[in-house]
């Protein structure tokens, strides 16, 4: 996989991985990167962080449920919402 540089990442934060995809996965990849003017490098980049990301909120629900912190679920905090906003 031919990769460019990312134009906002500085290039001493970057580490060369190598990762195995099928033909039909990488021709999609390919496919998407060209469609959205990218290299297939930045599009698997912004997957991992998405995925990093994800982790993260799971971690911080789950830390606080040990600490017996209340949290609500994005639908709770959205009804919440709709109901202090109605009317508005």
């Amino acid at each position: 996989m031919t990769t460019t540089q990312s134009k906002s990442l500085p290039k001493s934060n970057l580490r060369r991985t190598t990762i195995f995809l099928t033909e039909e996965h990488h021709e999609t990849l390919r496919r998407m990167a060209f469609e959205q003017r990218t290299s297939m490098a930045n599009l698997i980049r912004e997957a991992v962080l998405e995925m990093l990301e994800d982790e993260e909120d799971v971690r911080e629900i789950m830390k606080a449920q040990e600490e017996e912190r209340e949290y609500i679920t994005l639908e709770e905090l959205d009804r919440r919402y709709r109901e202090a906003h109605k009317g508005k």
